[in-house]
């Protein structure tokens, strides 16, 4: 009896699950250029800040599909830090007008308002930039504006 005891031990442990693996980090994912290849939003570590959580959320379900790397849209990616440092500069809130009204760049990149989905709240939209400038090099930035703000259920 005792040795099927330990066999059932065993094959549990050899059964059980892995552990989760831990996310990345956010200086694992910051560069110059941003990470390789198209960037989906289970690529990128989770903040410890609401809003930004919230943020992460409406950036995967639909910021990704031009912000994670589509060439063709010219969105800046995120991740990275010399593409973003510019607009970074220009404030929270010039840059959460511009998620939330649009804009067309210098370039003729377009901008289109709340990312082409009118059903997206105001507060959504903020807490996506947020969470955009937090992964491209600003988190200080995104973590003063997000004690500005409220995270929306």
């Amino acid at each position: 009896m005792r040795g099927a005891r330990g066999l059932h031990i065993l094959l549990g442990l050899a059964l059980a699950p892995a552990p989760a693996a831990a996310g990345p980090e956010l200086a694992d994912v910051l560069s110059d250029r941003g990470l390789p290849g198209f960037v989906k939003v289970d690529m990128l570590p989770v903040p410890a800040e609401p809003l930004l959580v919230q943020g992460r959320a409406v950036w995967g379900g639909l910021c990704q599909n031009c912000h994670g790397g589509n060439k063709a849209t010219g969105a800046p990616k995120i991740t990275a830090i010399r593409t973003w440092a510019a607009r970074i500069a220009q404030g929270m809130p010039v840059l959460v007008d511009h998620a939330i009204n649009g804009f067309t760049g210098p370039k003729y990149t377009e901008m289109p308002a709340r990312g082409g989905n009118p059903d997206l709240t105001d507060a959504e939209v903020a807490a996506a930039v947020a969470f955009m400038v937090w992964a491209s090099g600003g988190a200080d930035a995104a973590l003063a504006f997000a004690e500005t703000q409220t995270p929306t259920e």
